[in-house]
Parts: structure tokens; C-alpha cells; sequence
């Protein structure tokens, strides 16, 4: 049987004396209950087990500083408590003592409160009078307090029941849990372990600082969340107060309770007007418009369907807004289809890559001005399309311009413009110097000769000057026909100045 050193001392204490210390535990058990409920987690038979969370009176700025494991795991170290290399000036200094990772730089962040840290404490017999509380363990949740500074932690602890008058021969000492309770509530014993410097930032030494961070802030979410349960706030939509356990904080400020949030989101959303799903308080504006609410915000409220509902009629309105957005032509399908924003498509803008899409439903790849399978970038649409999409823009008014190149794209409409020019004029100069054969309506320009031609293609004989078909057999017949148009014109001859040619005075009189 093993009998401790507090148990053999408190042999030698009278029943009156261990009766009035049991007195003195039970009452001062019952008064930090009292005042913190949720920190006294336990109390069997003089094994106490606390939960203390560290409350910071402001927002800090909190600098997780690496260092390497051997130098985190350590338990021994020296008296005097080490300042973070952020802290102090002698940032080389600690960076040798520590063996810090020069590789990693300290992540900063700003924090109300820290992880709480778990007190196993044993009380003797004896306890407060005679014999001092024994901290058995001191635990930080997520491991951010040092091993070597837990150790310096304990130190401290137990100086505190002899600065307090408390000594183990002469006896008189006091209750201790309240003190100790405090000293880490209020964050003052991180100054006392040297994790907080003068001007109140806070360096917490880790080998995974990127580790570390989303523990801290998940820790501070939670904190705040119950901070908000327990308070009771106005719904400005009701005005009534209700406990923030059944109302919703905004991302603004503003706080209503989830049931007229429910109410009047659901409705918004089942008449289609997703724009009014956000903040109903007057005024409220966020980038000089309407606040809307964000899909967490809709989650915390809304069922389901309706979340689902709210995410399609966002993506409708989103696409709608879009003019790049087309809809995909298959007729089992009619998805719209957004342009794609790939670093290579928009690289390769002054191409044609630009009207490539793709159906995110049915994986078809088409021409979002053409709408047919996608031809590549260099085989142009077919002409009946271009034609259309260029006679509309044409004829647009300055404003319907913009949204036809919004929509089709500013250099494909530009590229369709000047190739329909290019036709245009082409066309009148087809006209203009050249005739169509009636046979294969190849066009044939006439350089000298005979208006008398014969197609190099079907062979068809036709007349150079009116287009109409002529005899094989006797061709020369449609020249010769009085009446006719063509009658003597089976040659034309245009003076030019070109040519050289001056006519003779008296030929007139011949």
C-alpha cells in the first residue's frame, strides 16, 4: 500500500482541523460554482478537474511562431520564462535558442479568446490551511501552450499559495482555485510564462503553425457563437427580443430571429425574387447595393429544397446577366452554357477559340454563333448565319451593338464585319464586270474577243452582253436578229483614251 507525503502530514492533523478544512472546501467548491459554473467540470473525493477558458479583454494579435519539434517537446528549459523572437528585439537571439524553422514565416491573427486549459488539481485533507492544492496536470486543448511552459506554468501555481500566506509547517493559507482560476481566465499568465510581450502581442511558439491556425479560429468561432446564444436581442422584423440561440447574425450586423427570416427568405424564393433574399433591414447596403445573404446564411435559415431553389434561381439570374451566355442547341438538353474562363481561351481571344462552348449537362461542344458542332478555330461559320448576325448589327442602334459584341464576342464581330465588307464589295464587282453563265451560273469575265462565250465548265454557248443562252448550231443568229438588243453587238468597242486612239476629221463626212 502506497500512503503519500500530504496523506502521512494529514495524519498528524486533529479531526476538528481536517473537519474545518473539508468545511472550507466544500465552501469554496461552492462558490466558484457559483460564479463559474461551466469551469468546474468535476469534484470526487478531492480529485477536481477544471476547464478554463482563456477570455482576452480584446481582440490581440496572436503570432504563431515555428520552431522545431525537439524544441517544442522539451520539458526542460530555463527559469526565467522565454520571450517569443516577435515579441522582443532580440529576434536572432531567440531564433538560436528556440532553433526556430528558418523556413517557415510566423502566421499573425487576431484573437478575443484562446483554447481553454484542463486543471487537474488534488485537494488534501489538510487543504487550505496546512497543505497547498496539488496540480496534478495542466493540459492546453489543441497543444498550444509548450510542455516547458506548462511546466513553468505549475511553478507558478503553486508559488501563489505561499505568497498568499499559505505555508505547509505554519499553516495559514487560503483557498487557492479562485486565484488560479482568474490568473489563466483573464490571460495574465501568458505575460507570466513570457507568451505575451509589453505591448499586448501574444506569440505562441509551434512546429505547425498552418496546424495550429484553423484549431485557434475554430475555437474563437465557437466561442463567439455561444456568446451570441446566451444573449437576448430585438428582431427587427417581429420587435420582439429573443435569445440569440434562435436568431441569426448577418454578415452586416443586423440580427433577426430565424423564424421571420424563414418567413419572409422562403417566400422571396418561392415567387422567384432570389434579389430579396438578404438583409430586410432599411438602409442596409453592402458595395453600394442591396445586401444580399450568403448561402450560409440561407443554409442556417431555409429547408433544403428551398436552399436548392434559391442556388438555381442565383445561377438563372447570374447566366441571364451574362450576355456571353448561350443556350446549349441540342433540343433534350437547352442548358445555358456560360463562356469559358480558362487562361487559354481568353489568351487566344483575337482568334476564334472564343466561340467554343461546352455543355457542363450534355458534354456537347458547339459554335456559340453558328450553334452547330464545333468546327475549330480557323473554319469559319456558315455564311446564311454570319450574314444575319452582321445585317442585324448593322442595322442596331449603338447601345444593341454593345450586347451583340458582349455576346458573340467584340473581335469575332469585328473579324465578321470586315469579311462581310469584303463580300459586299466583291459582289458588286462580280456584277458590275462579269456575266453569269445560264447553264452553271459560273460568273466569266470578258478581257477581248466576241460577246459570243463559251463556258470553259458545261460547255453552254451564251451571250456575254444580256446573259441569254444561244445556239450551238448557228450562234452568231442572236447577232444578227433585228429587233433585238444584241442585234450588231457581236462586238463592243469603248473608246479610251488608253488606248491611244484620235479620231480623223474626215471620216465624219464619209
Amino acid at each position: 500500500m502506497t500512503i503519500s507525503l500530504n496523506d502521512t502530514k494529514s495524519s498528524s492533523y486533529c479531526e476538528d482541523d481536517l473537519e474545518i478544512c473539508h468545511e472550507l472546501q466544500v465552501e469554496e467548491w461552492e462558490v466558484l460554482q457559483a460564479i463559474h459554473p461551466t469551469i468546474c467540470t468535476s469534484n470526487s473525493n478531492g480529485a477536481v478537474r477544471l476547464e478554463v477558458p482563456v477570455e482576452l479583454d480584446s481582440e490581440r494579435q496572436i503570432e504563431i511562431v515555428p520552431i522545431l519539434h525537439e524544441s517544442y517537446n522539451t520539458t526542460t528549459g530555463p527559469a526565467d520564462p522565454v520571450q517569443p523572437a516577435l515579441l522582443d528585439s532580440a529576434a536572432d537571439k531567440y531564433e538560436r535558442s528556440c532553433n526556430s524553422t528558418p523556413t517557415v514565416s510566423p502566421i499573425s491573427v487576431l484573437l478575443s479568446n484562446l483554447p481553454p486549459l484542463l486543471l487537474d488539481i488534488t485537494l488534501p485533507p489538510s487543504y487550505p490551511t496546512h497543505s497547498p492544492a496539488e496540480v496534478i496536470a495542466v493540459r492546453a486543448v489543441s497543444g498550444w501552450v509548450p510542455p516547458r511552459m506548462i511546466e513553468e506554468m505549475r511553478r507558478q501555481m503553486m508559488e501563489m499559495w505561499t505568497d498568499m500566506g499559505g505555508d505547509a509547517v505554519s499553516g495559514g493559507g487560503t483557498g487557492i482555485l479562485y486565484t488560479w482560476v482568474e490568473w489563466i481566465r483573464n490571460g495574465e499568465f501568458l505575460t507570466s510564462i513570457g507568451l505575451a510581450g509589453r505591448n499586448g502581442r501574444i506569440g505562441i511558439p509551434h512546429p505547425s503553425p498552418a496546424l495550429l491556425l484553423p484549431l485557434l479560429r475554430a475555437h474563437a468561432t465557437g466561442q463567439q457563437y455561444k456568446a451570441f446564444a446566451q444573449m437576448s436581442y430585438p428582431c427587427g422584423i417581429c420587435l420582439t427580443s429573443r435569445k440569440g440561440l434562435y436568431c441569426l447574425h448577418l454578415g452586416c450586423g443586423h440580427v433577426f430571429c430565424k423564424a421571420c427570416l424563414a418567413g419572409m427568405w422562403g417566400l422571396h424564393v418561392r415567387e422567384g425574387e432570389v434579389a430579396r433574399v438578404g438583409c430586410p433591414e432599411v438602409g442596409c447596403e453592402s458595395n453600394g447595393g442591396f445586401r444580399e445573404a450568403t448561402e450560409d446564411e440561407v443554409r442556417t435559415v431555409l429547408s433544403e429544397e428551398e436552399v436548392k431553389r434559391w442556388r438555381w434561381l442565383r445561377r438563372k439570374r447570374d447566366l441571364e446577366r451574362d450576355p456571353t451566355t448561350v443556350h446549349c442547341p441540342m433540343e433534350y438538353c437547352q442548358e445555358p452554357v456560360p463562356r469559358a474562363t480558362t487562361a487559354a481561351i481568353i489568351e487566344d481571344d483575337e482568334s476564334t477559340w472564343g466561340r467554343l462552348r461546352e455543355c457542363h449537362s450534355c458534354g456537347y461542344s458547339f459554335c456559340s454563333v453558328c450553334k452547330r458542332t464545333w468546327h475549330g478555330p480557323h473554319t469559319p461559320c456558315p455564311l446564311p448565319v454570319t450574314s444575319k448576325i452582321i445585317l442585324a448589327y448593322l442595322a442596331a442602334s449603338e447601345d444593341e451593338r454593345i450586347r451583340l459584341e458582349r455576346h458573340y464576342g467584340r473581335t469575332s464581330v469585328q473579324r465578321m464585319v470586315r469579311q462581310h465588307k469584303e463580300d459586299e464589295e466583291n459582289r458588286k464587282w462580280l456584277e458590275s464586270s462579269t456575266t453569269e453563265c445560264p447553264g452553271c451560273a459560273l460568273r466569266v469575265e470578258k478581257s477581248m474577243g466576241c460577246n459570243h462565250m463559251t463556258c470553259s465548265k458545261c460547255k453552254t454557248h451564251f451571250c456575254y452582253r444580256c446573259g441569254n443562252r444561244i445556239s450551238a448550231k448557228d450562234p452568231y443568229q442572236h447577232f444578227s436578229t433585228p429587233g433585238t438588243s444584241c442585234f450588231s453587238r457581236l462586238f463592243d468597242f469603248v473608246p479610251s483614251a488608253e488606248d491611244g486612239w484620235q479620231p480623223i476629221e474626215a471620216f465624219e463626212f464619209i
